[in-house]
């Protein structure tokens, strides 16, 4: 054989030896793409089914409303929530603990606790008139926590209206006892309140 003849014959040894290399790898390197891009479809097929899942929980317990009646609901929530937190705010001030209100005579005191309660008695006044004129608007479970504030407020009206002996450790725990009666409906509306807004879902507009 001469030697162009043995140079066609290794180069075609070679060529083939290259073509079955490129073909084994190319081969291997497919199969391994296609098992990583399977790994990656069923992870997304997951998310995408968790996702759905998370969707319809979400949809099965929302509550489809209007916009009017969104907006009505949300605004009668708002402004109980308003008066709830005045009153929250002044109650904590009526009998403070600190040592302020032991200042000055008693006659001082009692003026400035008269002035405490005034602050008091207008925004408690709103609560119980908002409460009574938006019953409507709320749902059963956030006019029974209104309602359970509104019973702790009218006692603590009551016992500083029923003229007890001030300053004294019990009339400061009786205080105590309103607040922390109060501070447990409070609490109640508030999470009534989240989750409500949370629930509400509003209708497409057709």
């Amino acid at each position: 054989m001469n030697s162009h003849l043995t140079w066609l014959f290794l180069s075609g040894l070679v060529s083939a030896a290259v073509s079955a290399l490129w073909n084994h790898f190319s081969k291997r390197s497919l199969q391994r793409d296609e098992a990583v891009t399977k790994v990656a479809l069923a992870k997304l097929q997951n998310q995408f089914d968790q996702s759905e899942r998370r969707a319809q929980a979400e949809i099965e317990h929302s509550e489809f409303v209007t916009r009017a009646h969104f907006d009505t609901e949300f605004e009668a929530m708002k402004q109980v929530f308003e008066y709830l937190s005045q009153v929250k705010l002044t109650m904590n001030g009526l009998r403070p603990t600190d040592v302020q209100i032991g200042f000055g005579s008693e006659q001082e005191k009692e003026a400035d606790l008269a002035q405490r309660f005034q602050m008091f008695r207008i925004p408690f006044n709103k609560l119980v008139a908002e409460s009574e004129a938006k019953e409507p608007f709320y749902t059963a479970e956030l006019y029974a926590a209104v309602d359970e504030c509104i019973r702790a407020g009218t006692a603590e009206f009551k016992s500083l209206l029923r003229g007890d002996e001030p300053f004294t450790d019990d009339w400061y725990e009786e205080g105590e006892r309103h607040r922390n009666r109060f501070g447990k409906g409070y609490r109640m509306a508030v999470n009534i309140i989240r989750d409500r807004i949370a629930s509400l879902a509003i209708l497409p507009s057709p």
